[in-house]
């Protein structure tokens, strides 16, 4: 591990933060802490200790943060995990790099998380049975909810965006889920090889992370699973535009 080098991964859930996380894990000179300010982390392990319990203020947070930084050098979190006021407190840290992943389709990524949350399967890495099987039984989705969940995130994104683009342009890496995991490979290795060099790293070798940067091996939605929605339709309808985007591609 590099401790000449700190880093907090920011992204919100569905956003493809759990593949790129396990990309930045590969490198030798990087050891990072994965979601320590989620609610499941001690049910994750039960050895963990339970910082989101402990953190009420930034004096708080300091002190749980600088315990992290003893054995690891970055620490991933998502949007939600922490109070905006904390969250932005993090992002403008200045012995921190930033990497700041989002999903320009808002819509896909608030119905991904309501899959999920049916389902109970996060990275499919994990499933234990096929994925027919999870997802045979799904129930219609509330749109005014769907709705909500949308304009909350965008608001959130937007706001967390702006607080990183206040930030020296070297000291913060943006990507989106659309041109990392859907561009062409010599496109996508150019994103990651962007990381290793804010990183001041040795880049690795493509062969080493180009399995979680395709997405028919790692991706779980597609048009076909989202149909699976007896309401589909009308999420697609009622839901779908053209700045969060639609359901279906």
């Amino acid at each position: 591990m590099n401790r000449n080098v700190r880093i907090i991964f920011f992204a919100h859930p569905r956003s493809g933060s759990s593949s790129l996380y396990e990309i930045l894990q590969l490198h030798t000179e990087l050891n990072i802490l994965e979601e320590p300010f989620n609610e499941n982390f001690t049910r994750w392990n039960i050895n963990n200790k339970n910082y989101r319990k402990l953190i009420h203020d930034v004096p708080s947070l300091e002190v749980q943060v600088a315990e992290i930084f003893e054995t690891h050098n970055g620490i991933k979190m998502l949007d939600y995990q922490l109070p905006s006021d904390l969250a932005v407190h993090m992002l403008r840290r200045p012995d921190c790099k930033v990497i700041f992943l989002r999903r320009r389709n808002i819509l896909q990524s608030v119905v991904s998380v309501l899959i999920a949350e049916q389902t109970q399967l996060w990275k499919r890495w994990e499933m234990i049975k096929s994925l027919d099987e999870y997802y045979r039984n799904l129930q219609p989705l509330d749109l005014q909810d769907i709705q909500q969940r949308v304009a909350v995130l965008k608001q959130g994104l937007d706001f967390f965006e702006s607080t990183i683009d206040a930030r020296p342009r070297d000291e913060v890496m943006k990507l989106t889920y659309e041109d990392l995991y859907f561009s062409e490979t010599l496109q996508q290795n150019q994103q990651i090889t962007a990381i290793w060099n804010l990183l001041k790293i040795a880049p690795l070798e493509l062969e080493r992370y180009q399995y979680y940067l395709s997405p028919e091996a790692v991706k779980l939605n597609s048009n076909a699973t989202y149909a699976l929605l007896p309401n589909a339709s009308e999420i697609q309808e009622y839901c779908g535009s053209d700045v969060t985007g639609w359901l279906y591609d």
